[in-house]
């Protein structure tokens, strides 16, 4: 879509082009018909009335900028049209030397507004027909597409819903050419599908062999060319939702149908593409999501029914371009400490990915979080936190040097999506930060430990198995604030209360789980207080509020 560009309406009051002291070239100038020349080069051809423009008249500006129209004491007043150097023309109603009434506001590349104008500002709904001929009914804020709006794409596909700078944002409803709607939630033009839901879900070494025929319901489908097909399964043949493990090493998860995707659906590519979207005969039709990552060997699924917690943790103190921050590589360290004791679920090394200092460099983040977060299955939990320098719409590896490697938010939010795991929690103590059952392996370890160990692990993991799938960021600033390091807590005053608030003084209720909104709440709280206001810890997503974020043993 054609991204509007800002129009900046040249009105030049009588006031300021007659404090220049210009001169009549010819005609009468006080009360009658004349050309009146400024220093600049501006003129202006037409009536006047008194000594000011009234009238018809025609005044040209020394950039090349045009208005023919009608006047009144010197500003622009009635039906006129006004012409920019560029190209760029607005015909209709003015008042007081600003757009008022209904106008048609043409670009030079032939996008065009028809609106309501007031003061300037348009008032109201507005018809916008671009230079590709798509058409949009709905709301604008200035020159962008911004509220409730309906988009008539040129390839046949209508969108109603909302918008925001030009994009889909928010909640809307796509209908297709063909007739197929998809309604569900937009960021920044892609749809929030949550594609870890799509494909099979279950042991895939437990699905029964249909090769040689199987009752309708789940099974495995293998073709001789190698790709194994694990899904629903009708008329002994592939027909429904699934998963497809080609011999070129891409994956496929959703709808299948005459042994081809089919639908919505999610392809992981080999060399660390993924394309999700709806397909049609094999090919991607309409594509609605897309991310790059780095290509990561044998990375697979660790399939467990019971729940396993994932985490990449970033601690950036000692930038080179950028002041060395004192205390954010300790705050990781405290949350992998964290993260490997009871209270955090008794993570194994295998699971926690720990990326400090030199070591948290862009691309160390993103192999981290495609190798970590790719192991986690349908009934996993994946963790990401930093700690670390922050500015809009990023967060800063070590090696962001002003320009390049910003851990930009929308890479972190690909990481997730591309993730299979139920429960999504992302936790960051930086600058601008706001712009976003128990387990085999550990079942020797455990039989040693006492004091309620076991008791407490399994409760904290059947929490996580029966809370409803999540994403949630647990932020330690709004979008405008900066966070802040304290030299007396000796670290980043957010990390320092989401740790206690983990250890167990964030339990509210007192049954010795940790919910994610009890967690919230208290750091919120204690935040605030400490900062005098100043630090706002924020909590979004879409999450259930009794997801366990940790435990205490008994």
């Amino acid at each position: 879509m054609t991204r509007l560009i800002l129009f900046l309406l040249l009105v030049g009051s009588f006031t300021s082009l007659s404090a220049q002291q210009g001169q009549c070239q010819r005609g009468d100038c006080l009360d009658g018909n004349g050309l009146y020349r400024f220093p600049d080069g501006a003129t202006y051809d037409g009536n006047f009335r008194r000594g000011k423009f009234s009238g018809i008249g025609v005044l040209k500006y020394p950039g090349g900028g045009l208005y023919v129209g009608n006047w009144h004491n010197s500003l622009q007043e009635g039906e006129g049209r006004m012409t920019e150097a560029d190209g760029t023309v607005y015909f209709g109603g003015f008042h007081q030397g600003k757009r008022h009434g209904t106008g048609t506001l043409t670009f030079q590349n032939t996008t065009k507004i028809v609106a309501t104008w007031a003061y300037g500002t348009i008032k109201g709904p507005a018809e916008v027909t671009f230079a590709n001929r798509d058409f949009y009914r709905g709301e604008v804020y200035g020159t962008q597409l911004a509220g409730l709006g309906t988009m008539q794409y040129a390839n046949g596909d209508t969108y109603t819903g909302q918008w925001l700078g030009n994009e889909r944002q928010g909640h809307g409803k796509m209908t297709f050419e063909d007739g197929t709607t998809l309604e569900g939630e937009w960021d920044r033009n892609e749809f929030q599908a949550d594609w870890s839901t799509l494909g099979y879900q279950g042991n895939p070494a437990l699905a029964s062999n249909c090769n040689s025929g199987c009752p309708d319901g789940t099974g495995k489908y293998q073709y001789p060319n190698g790709a194994v097909f694990y899904g629903k399964i009708q008329s002994g043949q592939p027909a429904g939702n699934g998963s497809v493990n080609y011999p070129s090493g891409n994956v496929y998860h959703g709808g299948y149908d005459n042994h081809q995707p089919e639908g919505l659906g999610i392809m992981y590519y080999a060399d660390g593409e993924m394309h999700g979207g709806l397909w049609r005969g094999g090919q991607l039709y309409r594509r609605l999501f897309a991310a790059t990552g780095r290509p990561a060997k044998n990375v697979t699924p660790d399939y467990d029914e019971r729940v396993k917690i994932w985490a990449v943790v970033v601690g950036a103190a000692r930038y080179t371009h950028m002041r060395t921050l004192k205390y954010t590589d300790d705050d990781a360290y405290q949350l992998f400490a964290f993260l490997k004791s009871v209270e955090g679920g008794a993570l194994p090394e295998e699971q926690i990915k720990v990326l400090i200092d030199e070591d948290a460099t862009h691309r160390n983040i993103i192999m981290a979080m495609r190798d970590v977060y790719q192991q986690a299955d349908e009934n996993d939990v994946i963790l990401f936190y930093f700690s670390g320098h922050g500015l809009p719409g990023a967060f800063l590896p070590v090696d962001y040097d002003g320009f390049s490697n910003r851990l930009e938010h929308y890479q972190l939010r690909d990481a997730l999506l591309a993730s299979r795991a139920k429960h999504k929690l992302v936790i960051a103590d930086a600058c601008h930060s706001g712009s976003l059952g128990g387990r085999s392996d550990l079942d020797q370890a455990l039989a040693s430990r006492n004091g309620g160990v076991d008791a407490a692990l399994n409760a904290y993991y059947d929490a996580l198995n029966q809370a409803q799938a999540s994403t949630a960021l647990l932020l330690s600033s709004k979008g405008e604030e900066i966070s802040l390091e304290d030299g007396g807590l000796r670290s980043g005053v957010f990390s320092h209360y989401l740790i206690r608030g983990m250890k167990g003084e964030a339990d509210e209720n007192g049954d010795r789980l940790v919910s994610i909104q009890e967690l919230f709440s208290f750091i919120h709280r204690e935040v605030r207080r400490y900062t005098g206001n100043i630090q706002t810890p924020t909590l979004t997503g879409t999450y259930d509020e009794v997801m366990p974020v940790a435990v205490m043993r008994r």
